[in-house]
């Protein structure tokens, strides 16, 4: 493309991986590809209906899904790991373990510090990180003739990106996404009202920013971004409910930095260079997520628990 408008329409997926479309691998266009050739899907009831149907799929299969219990440590003998310790202090043993968690943040805190060479926590914080995010999840009680999904580039979409992932500060002209899914699923807030979100990509903490500071002031100019600059006027008195997140918050639940897309997909963090599936530092240790192979993005997340699930069962001999 020459056109600059359409570069943007079709490279913006990049921030899908919290990446740069500057700096993000060419292949990664197969993004925009996908969306226009086949579509972008919306399960009914949102999106925590998929994990919902894959726990009701271990249930039918006779597995267990035990919620609320947090693991503490790996239980270690040597290289291998035989289990995990639980929060409460209670010990379990597994023949195999699959880490689920934020790679940097299990490595970190799951792993006792000096067993890991390759992954060690000076070498982690030596890799390259996604953004993160600043997050209004909102209630209003009204609805918007609006698109199911918007996207709002800054004036200058490239200095904007260079702040949010080299430079690490807040852009005073921000770009921003709007999700307004209560248009098509009804199922989300009750008649007459709208569920809906507002993302905003922002550094990582390897900026060090103040979010206690931050997080009110970028709200409040969220806010006003919606009135001037989209089909929201009026959102702010609309509001019944809200939630606001920060990169303070998703650190606080466990993502290293608050890098909310994992490591970066830059050419030598990517497929081999990555994290393995069968974890290479521990035995019986797998992993699954966006640190893993092949990477980031809810269906390549996906595409790592089914390479993960077919090495074990590949060691196992089970036949699918």
């Amino acid at each position: 493309f020459t056109s600059e408008e359409l570069k943007y329409a079709f490279t913006f997926q990049a921030k899908y991986l919290g990446m740069s479309a500057w700096e993000c691998p060419g292949g990664f266009s197969i993004l925009s590809y996908m969306e226009h050739a086949y579509g972008v899907h919306h399960p009914i009831g949102g999106m925590h209906q998929v994990p919902l149907a894959m726990q009701r799929a271990i249930e039918e299969l006779g597995g267990a899904v035990q919620l609320g219990t947090g693991i503490k440590q790996l239980i270690l003998n040597g290289k291998v790991v035989e289990g995990v310790i639980l929060e409460s202090g209670q010990h379990e043993l597994f023949d195999e373990v699959i880490v689920g968690a934020d790679f940097a943040h299990a490595m970190n805190h799951l792993v006792p510090e000096g067993v890991l060479k390759k992954w060690s926590r000076p070498k982690i914080d030596r890799k390259k990180f996604s953004c993160s995010t600043f997050m209004l999840y909102l209630g209003v009680n009204r609805t918007f003739d609006a698109p199911h999904h918007t996207i709002y580039f800054a004036e200058d979409y490239e200095k904007n990106v260079r702040e949010m992932t080299q430079t690490l500060e807040l852009s005073d002209d921000f770009s921003f996404y709007v999700q307004n899914p209560s248009v098509l699923d009804p199922t989300l807030a009750p008649e007459g009202k709208s569920a809906m979100y507002v993302l905003v990509p922002v550094p990582n903490n390897y900026s060090e920013l103040d979010w206690s500071i931050e997080g009110p002031k970028l709200r409040r100019r969220v806010l006003d971004t919606l009135e001037t600059r989209s089909p929201y006027q009026g959102i702010e008195a609309a509001i019944e409910v809200e939630e606001m997140f920060t990169p303070d918050d998703w650190e606080a639940m466990g993502i290293h930095q608050g890098a909310t897309f994992n490591l970066g997909h830059q050419l030598t963090q990517m497929m081999y260079f990555r994290p393995h599936n069968q974890f290479e530092e521990l035995d019986h240790l797998y992993l699954v997520g966006g640190g893993t192979h092949p990477g980031s993005g809810l269906p390549t997340i996906f595409e790592s628990a089914r390479i993960t699930a077919e090495l074990v069962l590949k060691k196992e001999g089970v036949r699918t």
